[in-house]
This record gives C-alpha cells, structure tokens and sequence, in this order.
C-alpha cells in the first residue's frame, strides 16, 4: 500500500493566497502574548516555589531561568512551526507551508525560520520589511524555504 502525501503538500504553489500582512501582524501578537503570559507563569512560580519576594527578582538565578525560557519559546515556535500552524496563526486562519509542495515543512526547516525570525526580529523589526513585498515572504520564509499562506477551511 502506498502512502498518500498529506493534503498540505500537494496543493500547486499558484493556487495558495499568500497571507496578508494584517493576518501575519495578528498572528505575532498573539503568540508573543502567549508567551509573555506564559513567562510571566514561569517566573511568578518560580519566585514562589524559592520564596522571593517581587523586590527581591534579582536574587534568582538569571543564566538558568534565561536558558529554561529561550528552550520554552524556542520551542514553542519550533514545535507549532513545524507542524504548520502556531496557535497565532491557527486564530489569524494563516499557515505556513513549504516553498515547494514536494517539500516537508519538517523540524530543521522550522529551527531555521525561528533562528532568522528572531534575529530579523531584533534589530527593530527591520528585517521584516521583505513582508511588503509581492509575495509577502520575509527574509525568514526566503532563508527556510517556507511560505505564509491563507488556511484552507
């Protein structure tokens, strides 16, 4: 018996709408919401479970907390990334897809995307300005040879 692809991997590049940039825009900030509250989870428990006070934040230890929260978000991202949708895109009814439809949106595509998205990230956002493009693909989708493009229903 032959296994069929999955339905995401076999639609024709000209027939997906690429997603807006308000959708993409949405799709971020929610996510970041997401993780910020999620942070905001970690550490707050974190100060319980040592019995630090708000005052007293900068007795924990920083290079572990920062290590364990850049896993989680990291992870976070990778994790949704690689199976097509982050809980962001899922609300915003986007998703990404690979560049080719022989391609897999798999892990080390995912790692890719996030590693640039961060870094693109960093410098103001700058680096995002590719989204104003034709296409909608940011240097990050270019580099990981992914594509954002409207859900299907």
């Amino acid at each position: 018996m032959v296994a069929r692809p999955s339905p995401r991997l076999v639609e024709p590049a000209d027939e997906v709408e690429p997603a807006g940039i308000a959708a993409r825009l949405a799709a971020a900030f929610i996510d970041i919401l997401i993780l910020v509250a999620v942070d905001v989870v970690v550490v707050y428990f974190t100060m319980q479970i040592c019995g630090i006070s708000p005052g007293e934040l900068s007795m924990l230890p920083k290079v572990p907390l920062i290590a364990f929260l850049v896993v989680q978000n990291g992870g976070y991202l990778v994790a949704f990334t690689a199976g097509g949708q982050t809980l962001g895109k899922m609300v915003a009814g986007i998703r990404i897809v690979a560049e080719e439809p022989a391609d897999t949106l798999d892990i080390p595509r995912a790692m890719t995307r996030t590693i640039v998205w961060i870094m693109l990230a960093i410098p103001a956002g700058l680096g995002f300005l590719t989204l104003f493009g034709r296409d909608h693909r940011g240097l990050h989708d270019r580099c990981a040879g992914t594509r954002v493009v409207r859900a299907s229903v």
